[in-house]
């Protein structure tokens, strides 16, 4: 092997070295976002909205993923669906500045007010960082007056460019014994 051609293959090698460098710097730039998500604690109720509207009304502790990338928050859509309904139906989110729950205690209905600051609301956050946790409340609202478990609960969530990704909360994945009982969050 002559010395030229030792310092060519030498040259080569370093920079294929240099350029594998630059693959995880470039990897995540095509990757595809992911939104991943799990309520974790539940109440509903129902009540009257401001307009004096009868709805049923859930507040929901979620914790979200957004994986690869950050997600910048502009709005957020719900959508519930009940089991026999031929269509899902969109809600209305809602911060609460005054919301009264009742709650049964040693057999009677007692009034709960919601005390929980509205910076806690999903809907008040700009960036869900990429790879870490977000644990925050969503309120929405529904005209469908009913006393069942839902079948499922759609978020979509709008960035400032337009895209939408989802996630789904079913019903069946929602259980009692596995929720958190946030009571402290009610005065």
């Amino acid at each position: 092997m002559s010395k030229s051609s030792a310092v060519e293959w030498a040259t080569l090698i370093i920079a294929i070295v240099g350029a594998l460098a630059w693959l995880p710097t470039i990897v995540p730039l095509f990757r595809c976002q992911q939104l991943y998500g799990k309520v974790i604690s539940q109440y509903a109720n129902f009540g009257k909205l401001p307009d004096g509207a009868e709805a049923a009304i859930f507040l929901q502790k979620v914790s979200l993923l957004a994986s690869n990338k950050d997600f910048f928050l502009k709005e957020i859509e719900i959508y519930l669906k009940y089991a026999g309904s031929p269509q899902e139906e969109k809600c209305r989110p809602w911060t609460w500045r005054r919301l009264t729950f009742t709650f049964p205690e040693g057999g009677r209905q007692v009034p709960r007010q919601l005390a929980i600051d509205a910076r806690e609301y999903l809907a008040h956050r700009t960036v869900l960082p990429h790879d870490q946790a977000v644990v925050a409340y969503v309120s929405f609202s529904s005209s469908q007056l009913r006393d069942e478990k839902y079948e499922y609960v759609k978020y979509v969530l709008v960035d400032f460019k337009g895209k939408r990704r989802d996630f789904v909360v079913r019903g069946v994945d929602v259980r009692d014994n596995q929720t958190l009982f946030d009571d402290d969050i009610w005065r």
